[in-house]
């Protein structure tokens, strides 16, 4: 009966971290560049129990969360109106220089200019640039081209103030998210190669678009339902393994 009991107990705790993480999706269909996550579950320990005399029985005790895995699958680009705004086409990430000075990669491409003309993201971290130079508070037009190049025009004619540069890596899965949209390189993502917008896979920049959150709403309701039924069944499996362990203690008396 105890065996029952904490099998369902382990069942529960990983559903409700199922839930947590389908949860947590949900909550982040729109936001610039987020990648779902999914749960891996794997078995506990078996334990062989002998049945007969010369035969055995293997008994499981439960389950557990293994660990997530990020899907880096490309989002839908959506149009917006403003020129500093960037999505990638391809496998690469924007590259972002933390409050720390170390870099920190993302695919939200929400960028703007702060008050001294340079590129930073919506939260103010530095974006990486290859030859960078302010934009003056007098430029027009400015734009990003598929290299990834900031043009602007002053006095009448145009000038670049530098090259965005983009980082690929050999298992972006292996990233470690730490919020704000960014994340930070592991050994399992490998080491990061920085290049240029069209090299090495990393794709080229759209200026005016924005990527959008790959989250499918539907998929992520479905899976929700699943993960309810499954706590609800775990849950009956303790109720009943408990009423089995009230009759037995009934008995004996």
């Amino acid at each position: 009966m105890i065996r029952a009991l904490w099998s369902g107990a382990t069942g529960m705790t990983a559903q409700q971290f199922n839930i947590d993480n389908i949860s947590n999706n949900l909550a982040n269909v729109n936001t610039a560049g987020f990648k779902r996550q999914r749960v891996d579950f794997q078995d506990l320990y078996y334990q062989n129990i002998m049945v007969g005399r010369n035969s055995t029985a293997s008994v499981g005790s439960g389950a557990r969360v293994a660990g997530t895995y990020r899907d880096f699958q490309q989002g839908t680009i959506e149009r917006c109106d403003e020129p500093l705004f960037v999505a990638i086409q391809g496998e690469g990430f924007f590259t972002i220089i933390g409050p720390d000075g170390n870099d920190y990669y993302t695919r939200d491409g929400s960028f703007r200019l702060d008050g001294q003309g340079r590129l930073v993201t919506a939260t103010g971290h530095y974006v990486r640039l290859r030859n960078a130079q302010p934009v003056p508070r007098n430029a027009e037009e400015l734009s990003i081209d598929e290299n990834g190049v900031i043009w602007g025009k002053i006095d009448g004619s145009f000038e670049d103030f530098g090259q965005i540069v983009l980082t690929v890596f050999p298992n972006p899965s292996g990233l470690h998210a730490i919020g704000s949209n960014l994340y930070r390189e592991t050994p399992q993502s490998g080491e990061g190669i920085q290049v240029e917008p069209g090299e090495e896979g990393a794709g080229s920049v759209l200026s005016g678009y924005i990527e959008k959150s790959n989250v499918e709403i539907v998929s992520e309701m479905v899976n929700l339902i699943v993960a309810q039924r499954a706590f609800e069944l775990n849950s009956k499996s303790v109720e009943t393994a408990d009423q089995m362990w009230a009759i037995a203690n009934n008995i004996r008396r």
